[in-house]
């Protein structure tokens, strides 16, 4: 079976996953710390999902790509990687799929302007057409890693973006 994957945050409060703007209402101490992964990339949070109609940071952030995977491209383009990654394992069937979309870097994708073409319908059974890292984002690991650099661990995969929250209570957590 294919999951999706969400990162364990380092200061979790609470079992409820919240997106970036409803946990600046809930939590703003975590917030403050959470909007720090988007320094020199502020654009993102003013970025349109056309099929959910809402922004970037009104939405969870999923992988469909086993962590394991993703750890051994890293590992494949040379990191050195000191610490493990925790992710919780979510049933692609938990989310409601009104609220679901996915979100595809086309070739052309900045994310400084989204279309509606780079979005699919979410459908939990075709979760494993996007469970592979993509030759682009193993390329740009390479890269990264080459000048010296800390790539983003999620650039250029495919997102699953759900528009809510999602209690994380009894979801199992595996560490790679």
């Amino acid at each position: 079976m294919f999951y999706l994957y969400h990162r364990v945050p380092q200061n979790m409060q609470g079992n409820i996953l919240y997106p970036l703007n409803l946990l600046k209402e809930k939590y703003l101490g975590v917030y403050n710390q959470e909007i720090l992964k988007y320094d020199k990339r502020e654009y993102l949070l003013e970025v349109k999902i056309p099929s959910l109609d809402c922004l970037w940071n009104d939405v969870l952030h999923l992988s469909p790509i086993n962590p394991k995977d993703i750890k051994n491209a890293l590992l494949e383009a040379g990191a050195d990687l000191k610490n493990n990654f925790s992710f919780y394992q979510i049933d692609p069937n938990y989310l409601d799929k009104k609220n679901t979309t996915v979100y595809l870097y086309g070739p052309d994708s900045t994310l400084k302007k989204t279309n509606s073409d780079d979005f699919e319908h979410y459908e939990p059974q075709n979760i494993k057409k996007y469970s592979k890292i993509p030759s682009d984002t193993k390329k740009y690991y390479r890269e990264s890693i080459s000048m010296g650099k800390k790539p983003l661990l999620f650039y250029r995969l495919p997102h699953i973006l759900y528009k809510g929250t999602i209690d994380i209570t009894g979801f199992p957590v595996i560490s790679v």
